[in-house]
């Protein structure tokens, strides 16, 4: 477990995704860009999920369970449209495998963010 991974007040941060997906019917019924599950912080065992929902507009990050497709620790990264998602993210295929993909994740969002 990356038990020093933490992320900023304020990001909306949900226990899992199925109470991340519960507090907004827009969620659940949106369709979403997946970014992969195989995301990680530098030194961390654990594999993130990133996924963007078109609905919201939300960018999100979650912790996968490594069963059923289930993720915990679902953080809101930020939420923009999906050609300032495309012009963020540009590259991030490059970077998923990363040994700190997701570092170059959160150097990418917004100071505001971050």
């Amino acid at each position: 477990m990356d038990a020093t991974v933490q992320f900023p007040d304020q990001f909306a941060q949900f226990p899992d995704e199925f109470a991340f997906l519960s507090a907004d019917v827009r969620r659940r019924r949106s369709a979403e860009v997946d970014l992969g599950a195989t995301w990680r912080f530098a030194r961390g065992a654990d594999a993130w999920k990133l996924t963007w929902l078109s609905e919201t507009g939300e960018l999100y990050l979650c912790r996968s369970d490594g069963h059923a497709g289930s993720c915990s620790d679902v953080s809101v990264l930020a939420m923009l449209s999906e050609p300032d998602l495309d012009a963020l993210l540009d590259g991030w295929r490059d970077h998923r495998a990363d040994e700190d993909g997701l570092g170059w994740v959160l150097s990418r969002l917004p100071a505001a963010a971050a």
